[in-house]
């Protein structure tokens, strides 16, 4: 059966998963929102292509469209129940609209496969911006990891394996536990302010308030901070500006760096939604 699917584009990744879907017999429609100039009329296609959808495909993170009220008003007048909603990093308000409409959605970023498999393109993605960003080599350097989930573990053991000496800071006793027991110095984040002195980088997975203005002002002025969590991420990012450190939210990574791949781990992730709903 030929299956109706709309593909909202913002990245690379997108484009590969539009290529793999269709090749897959799927009918899929594209609405590319790389330009900000032809948004509007984008999501203007968007709705009166949902009344003929049975799936949503929106980006990773949803926040990529670039406006939220527009959109949310679009899927509360045209979206239709029997529509699959598939993203990552939904809002609160978002998941409460589906689950009140009796809508089935999921979000990639809570997909415990898709968070594994893309921890390794992130992990890759963070020492290329690592390289292209700091003063330092990686080698030797003093590097700060934030947070021992898929994420923030890959990169530590990947920085680690390039020879830097990195210190996890994790809330959870159980992930600092983890991260000693894969051979980690890990510490609360009380100590954040302590172990930031000497830092050449620091990068922070954890999407709440972290990096805070006590631990930046600890760091070295020619320390890097990259800051990869979901919006608005864990930094304080006007401390780091008036301190004179460079700090960067890069969000997306894996669709940056590893888009097919990262399209491949999608569309797996598509296969056991789709299977699950019946509508394999």
């Amino acid at each position: 059966m030929n299956r109706q699917t709309i593909l909202l584009i913002s990245d690379m990744r997108q484009v590969y998963l539009a290529e793999i879907l269709t090749k897959k017999g799927r009918s899929v429609r594209c609405l590319d929102i790389r330009n900000s100039e032809t948004v509007p009329e984008q999501m203007e296609k968007l709705k009166g292509f949902l009344a003929e959808a049975d799936m949503l495909i929106l980006p990773i993170p949803v926040s990529k469209v670039p406006d939220q009220k527009r959109l949310n008003d679009i899927l509360n007048k045209s979206l239709m129940q029997g529509t699959l909603v598939l993203g990552g990093c939904f809002t609160p308000e978002q998941k409460a609209f589906f689950e009140g409409r009796d809508i089935h959605f999921l979000d990639f970023m809570e997909d415990t496969v898709v968070t594994e498999e893309n921890a390794v393109a992130t992990a890759e993605g963070v020492i290329a911006e690592l390289v292209n960003n700091s003063p330092y080599n990686i080698d030797e350097a003093k590097i700060l990891v934030t947070g021992y989930g898929c994420c923030g573990r890959a990169i530590a053991v990947r920085l680690k394996g390039l020879g830097a000496r990195v210190t996890v800071l994790a809330r959870r006793r159980e992930a600092r536990k983890e991260a000693k027991k894969d051979g980690f110095y890990a510490v609360d984040f009380a100590f954040g302010p302590e172990e930031a002195m000497g830092a050449a980088m620091l990068v922070n997975t954890v999407p709440a308030p972290v990096v805070t203005r006590a631990m930046i002002q600890e760091l070295p002025r020619d320390a890097y901070i990259l800051d990869i969590a979901s919006m608005p991420g864990g930094c304080d990012f006007a401390c780091a500006k008036e301190c004179g450190i460079r700090a960067d939210l890069v969000l997306g990574i894996p669709g940056k760096y590893a888009p097919k791949e990262s399209a491949h781990i999608l569309e797996r992730a598509i296969d056991r939604f789709a299977l699950r709903e019946g509508k394999a």
